[in-house]
């Protein structure tokens, strides 16, 4: 995800006059930094209000994650950026992974998992074997060395115990590595980490 050279705010000199006014795809870098604050400050007074997988809740999870990822990218693909707007960008990605944190759908236990990802998409058709960093009840926090964008269908394959699963990536970074950290979210409803016993041991505690 980057920031769009042509603006959709049409009082901006740089307007496309396309685009959706609240797609941050479709904003300059001053409108951008702009909207990112005025919409995360709105959303940290608002998300004691939210229904867990209501309109709003949905809405907000996507624009904090959307935030977050072209925040964090945008300043590593350009070099020209003032000290301000780097700062003002990283700002940003901190607030708008904070926030994210506070809705996600269930909490993330740290767990190394073994796991198999396996991209089927025309092109981009690859398999790799790693571990899982983290999971909760609808997805996965992993790495993998090949390259994915936000959006992308994975296939998650356990070889202990040979379940399969659909997934979303939901957010990715490149590490200084070269890996690539991802936010994974199950397309289904099913506890694909149940038979490791994570969630249920918690709550007996």
């Amino acid at each position: 995800m980057e920031i769009a050279q042509q603006c959709s705010e049409q009082k901006c000199e740089q307007c496309s006059g396309s685009g959706k006014a609240d797609d941050l795809q479709h904003m300059c870098l001053a409108h951008f930094i702009v909207t990112c604050y005025q919409k995360l400050e709105q959303m940290a007074r608002s998300t004691h209000t939210w229904s867990v997988g209501g309109p709003a809740w949905e809405s907000a999870r996507r624009f904090t994650m959307q935030c977050r990822q072209i925040a964090t990218n945008f300043p590593k693909q350009n070099s020209d950026l003032s000290n301000l707007e780097r700062a003002r960008l990283t700002d940003i990605a901190i607030w708008a992974t904070e926030l994210g944190r506070c809705l996600r759908r269930s909490p993330r236990s740290p767990f190394a998992i073994p796991i198999r990802l396996i991209s089927e998409m025309p092109g981009r058709s690859w398999v790799e074997e790693t571990y899982t960093v983290d999971v909760d009840r609808h997805g996965a926090r992993t790495r993998c060395q090949n390259a994915v964008k936000h959006g992308d269908l994975l296939k998650i394959l356990r070889p202990d115990t040979g379940g399969e699963e659909e997934s979303r990536v939901v957010w990715q970074r490149k590490l200084s590595s070269g890996a690539h950290e991802i936010g994974i979210e199950f397309v289904g409803a099913n506890n694909f980490w149940d038979p490791v016993g994570i969630f249920s041991s918690k709550q007996t505690k």
